[in-house]
């Protein structure tokens, strides 16, 4: 029975300091997007309707739809982690999280801070690839919030005849969702081609609208987004160390902790 005491009441000065840790240290400013492949009739801000994403009509080879949609959020995914810049130092990446998911669900990472982009089937006569709120993703208001839309039929409609393969049929989904994901992010159109560590000389804030009307065949490029737009991510996002493995909000260590401490109390009766 002592000893039973003796952990209780480190278990008690333990979540005594978690709370006192979470409540006076610095906030993290990451924002978490959420990507919905799969809600039929979603709406954006703008009002725009889709339908949940079709594969069937890009002509994939020998991939099922959870294939086609892991291996789009894993692009997305790189073209924020998987490039070496100057600006990024050894070790460091960009404080902005990514996961699948289903609008209302919420970030199953616990993020308080969170916006959805719809990628599917557009339903009310939108005829562009997508659009999406312009620094929507940094300011609180529009947190929760269906903040962007790619209109996935029309990317197969018109960009799907430039691939020759699975890996370019993705780019072109995966570029066009992180144009826009950088628009919620504040990023502009270029005057032209910039810098960048991809396999297209324009970045993927390019656009084929004029300017610098990029021609549509680099959109099947694994494009980058420029060194330029990278500095504006790092200064807008701040930088974290990199991710091993999701690490819980304090929000989430002190309910674990009172579970624990739950725990004891009832073994104590029983």
């Amino acid at each position: 029975m002592q000893n039973h005491q003796i952990i209780k009441k480190r278990i008690l000065t333990l979540l005594l300091l978690v709370t006192a840790t979470a409540l006076f240290m610095p906030k993290s400013v990451a924002t978490t997007i959420i990507l919905d492949f799969t809600t039929i009739n979603s709406t954006d801000i703008y009002g725009a309707k889709t339908n949940a994403f079709d594969e069937s009509i890009y002509g994939f080879s020998n991939m099922g739809l959870n294939d086609v949609i892991n291996n789009i959020s894993s692009a997305i995914s790189n073209d924020f982690f998987g490039y070496s810049y100057a600006g990024l130092s050894a070790g460091k990446e960009l404080n902005i999280n990514f996961e699948v998911g289903t609008i209302g669900s919420g970030p199953s990472n616990g993020d308080n801070e969170f916006s959805y982009f719809q990628l599917g089937n557009v339903t009310s006569r939108q005829s562009y690839l997508g659009h999406a709120c312009s620094g929507c993703a940094l300011t609180s208001y529009w947190q929760g919030k269906v903040i962007g839309s790619i209109f996935t039929n029309n990317i197969a409609t018109d960009l799907a005849h430039y691939a020759t393969n699975n890996k370019e049929l993705i780019n072109l989904i995966a570029g066009t969702a992180s144009h826009e994901i950088g628009h919620s992010l504040f990023l502009p159109h270029p005057e032209g081609k910039e810098l960048n560590p991809g396999e297209s000389d324009y970045g993927l804030m390019a656009t084929g609208a004029s300017q610098p009307s990029m021609p549509n065949n680099q959109r099947v490029l694994d494009r980058a987004f420029s060194n330029r737009n990278f500095d504006t991510l790092i200064t807008r996002l701040g930088l974290r160390d990199v991710q091993i493995a999701a690490i819980p909000e304090p929000s989430t260590i002190l309910l674990l902790l009172s579970a624990l401490l739950m725990l004891v109390v009832k073994r104590k009766i029983y």
